[in-house]
């Protein structure tokens, strides 16, 4: 890493940006914590791999101390770096997880009062392309792994907790199969809302089970026909049963009435 030039306060940067009305100089640390991350993930170290020591930073950049430690801690926020404290700590690089992007969806949602009707309507939107997109993408191996799961919710059907368990992880397991970072990585997002959501209104469910049962079953059985049409590489049939199973899904909700009810945030 080679020493770079930083800008002193009310000095144009390149690295300025509008905000609003206003223009935004980044502060010495931004930079620093922009040009390290850039070159962190250019190099991609494995993770463990130690950062330079804070001295060997303050001379390559020519700044503080709280200069250096506030740029370690914006990668820190941003789950590029965890810093272990002790004789053998210091700063080192870490992968961020697909968490971390649930969590700060989940927040902003809840925040702003998303309600379980407006997330269901998002599902249906978004959720049947990207099942679409793993027709014909998926190994037999995959395809078995996937049925393989569906068994195990169908023997669940009388324990709501584990019924609903194994469906998370059917949407874990789409994730780790798929071959597209960015649809694999919205697959573990929705798991994660769905989780907490299952979590918030599970006792609706049980209250419910004896009506709702019926379209568990039928729940589990258009999970098996989607996954004959993922194997066949039939993306659009493979859609329109999605499409159907999360619209069942809705018109539970409507009728258990937690639909108004805010979402939760993991």
């Amino acid at each position: 890493m080679s020493r770079i030039e930083t800008k002193g306060p009310g000095r144009w940067s390149p690295d300025a940006r509008i905000e609003g009305s206003a223009l935004h100089v980044p502060k010495t640390s931004e930079i620093i914590a922009r040009w390290l991350r850039r070159e962190l993930l250019r190099s991609r170290p494995s993770p463990g791999d130690a950062l330079p020591s804070e001295v060997e930073l303050r001379e390559r950049f020519g700044v503080s101390r709280p200069t250096i430690r506030e740029a370690v801690r914006i990668l820190e926020t941003q789950h590029l770096v965890r810093v272990a404290r002790g004789a053998s700590g210091g700063a080192r690089f870490t992968l961020p997880e697909a968490r971390m992007v649930s969590e700060s969806t989940g927040i902003y949602l809840q925040a702003h009062g998303t309600t379980q009707a407006e997330l269901n309507e998002a599902r249906i939107a978004i959720e049947p392309r990207l099942i679409g997109f793993l027709a014909g993408r998926l190994s037999p191996e995959a395809i078995g792994n996937l049925r393989a799961e569906i068994d195990r919710q169908a023997a669940a059907l009388d324990d709501v907790a584990a019924y609903s368990r194994s469906h998370e992880d059917f949407y874990g397991l789409l994730s780790a199969l798929c071959p597209n970072r960015l649809i694999a990585l919205e697959l573990l997002t929705l798991r994660d809302l769905i989780q907490a959501q299952t979590e918030l209104v599970g006792e609706a469910w049980v209250q419910a089970l004896p009506q709702s049962r019926e379209g568990m079953v039928r729940h589990v059985e258009v999970k098996r026909r989607v996954v004959d049409h993922l194997a066949a590489g039939e993306a659009a049939q493979a859609e329109a049963l999605w499409t159907r199973m999360l619209e069942a899904q809705q018109r539970l909700t409507t009728e258990l009435g937690v639909g108004d009810n805010p979402i939760e945030a993991l």
